[in-house]
């Protein structure tokens, strides 16, 4: 039996692959041509470069696969990119699914994202129901992931292809190669963080979380979806530990970032009429703001998820930035 994991060279397709591995499977990985296979290639059966548009080359891809983890997506905030996001993520996540139906894949897990949830009413912990709100900013990643969590669910099929989806908070950890929440950690190692984001977010593990596509994978519900999160800090708080373990400075104030929404709203209309690459948006304003808090409890409950505490995660993720120069 064959297990496909698309997007190897990401974080989190890398730390799956690993532990797949350990476990005994054997995994075949695709990355996007033209990329670096990624850290954990060398412990692949195979490593195929496979672009997620390419339907000729996803239907070579899950020949003789039983089961697959859609790791890959693209991701990005770049307003200019917005059609492209949609078509590499909707399109492609649409293709493999369908490849997958007519190979006789037994199963599929969808890695989506916590963002596809929409912003918790204040004061409370959004879930799985959570119905999302983001739509009025046109935001490519929110958008986009939303869109291919809802096909890879709609596409399942109960004793032929079963499909299911989890969403990940924001990890942290080693190997993060693109430099996903390591951001944070290059923000925090300048010294000279003064101020944070006034919202917060979920803290995770990337270990916890390729886990918990495993988990998924032997024990979850066809047709749901999984909340894959940690500790929910605000934004503050985590830089406060990220400036703890690098011996630097925490951030002593929280900046009132909404008072930019006007000029932020102003940027998307002149963007929106005349195609100016124009960065500021609403939408990122608004989801700095906001206090991204949502439960894994689905997910404790049906799969036996767990998660590290979040300064575990911190920390691991400074120490690998260290140890490999990155900071």
């Amino acid at each position: 039996m064959i297990t496909l994991v698309t997007g190897i060279s990401g974080h989190l397709g890398s730390r799956l692959v690993r532990l797949l591995v350990q476990q005994g499977a054997r995994v075949r990985g695709s990355y996007r041509p033209g990329d670096a296979p990624g850290p954990a290639a060398n412990l692949l059966d195979e490593a195929v470069p496979c672009d997620a548009l390419d339907r000729a080359g996803v239907e070579r891809l899950v020949q003789g696969v039983d089961r697959i983890f859609n790791v890959a997506a693209m991701v990005t905030f770049d307003p200019s990119l917005y059609k492209r996001q949609m078509q590499v993520n909707v399109e492609g996540t649409r293709s493999l699914v369908e490849a997958a139906a007519r190979a006789g894949v037994r199963r599929l897990v969808h890695t989506s994202t916590v963002n596809t949830l929409g912003i918790p009413r204040p004061g409370t912990v959004g879930d799985e129901q959570t119905p999302s709100n983001w739509q009025r900013y046109g935001m490519g990643y929110m958008d986009s992931k939303r869109e291919s969590e809802a096909l890879v669910l709609a596409a399942n099929s109960p004793g032929e292809l079963e499909t299911l989806a989890v969403l990940p908070g924001t990890m942290f950890g080693p190997w993060d190669v693109n430099d996903n929440g390591g951001t944070y950690i290059k923000l925090g190692a300048l010294g000279v963080l003064l101020a944070a984001p006034p919202g917060g977010t979920s803290v995770v593990h990337v270990d916890d979380v390729a886990r918990g596509h495993i988990l998924a994978m032997e024990r979850g519900t066809a047709g749901r979806s999984y909340v894959l999160g940690g500790e929910n800090l605000t934004y503050r708080r985590i830089f406060t530990l990220i400036t703890r373990a690098l011996d630097r400075r925490p951030p002593l104030l929280t900046l009132p970032l909404m008072a930019a929404a006007p000029l932020a709203r102003l940027s998307d209309r002149i963007r929106a009429r005349t195609g100016l690459p124009l960065k500021l948006q609403e939408g990122q304003l608004v989801a700095t703001s906001s206090r991204l808090f949502y439960s894994s409890e689905r997910a404790k409950t049906e799969l036996g998820y767990t998660f590290r505490p979040a300064p575990e995660a911190l920390e691991d993720a400074v120490r690998w930035y260290r140890e490999m120069g990155r900071i």
